[in-house]
């Protein structure tokens, strides 16, 4: 597979994994997680930084959930997706994970 190629099939999986994930506005997201990948690599945004900005836009997230059953199990699911397609300082990144934990984490109540 040629570098165009595995760029565009990294691009095709990151579109995948927003929309997963419930994040509009796909081209900012991407924007965003970019951005904050090239403040770490320069040093100007730090770990501590970067985890306030996951957490505002968790909190967002949640809020629009509001209505969620396991609020906790939510919160913690979303954390973890957010986790695994934002850039780290110095671990590795971990899976997104499947839609049957988010689908439980919406609505813990329904059949499977």
């Amino acid at each position: 597979m040629s570098s165009m190629e595995q760029r565009a099939a990294g691009a095709r999986e990151l579109h995948r994994t927003i929309d997963f994930l419930g994040l509009r506005a796909h081209a900012t997201t991407v924007g965003l997680i970019q951005l904050c990948e090239e403040l770490l690599k320069v040093g100007i945004l730090d770990a501590p930084a970067l985890e306030r900005i996951k957490d505002s836009i968790r909190m967002e997230l949640t809020l629009s959930q509001a209505r969620i059953s396991n609020q906790t199990l939510f919160d913690e699911t979303l954390r973890r997706r957010l986790d695994a397609i934002f850039p780290h300082c110095g671990s590795p990144k971990e899976p997104v994970g499947e839609i049957h934990d988010l689908e439980e984490a919406l609505d813990p109540d329904a059949a499977h």
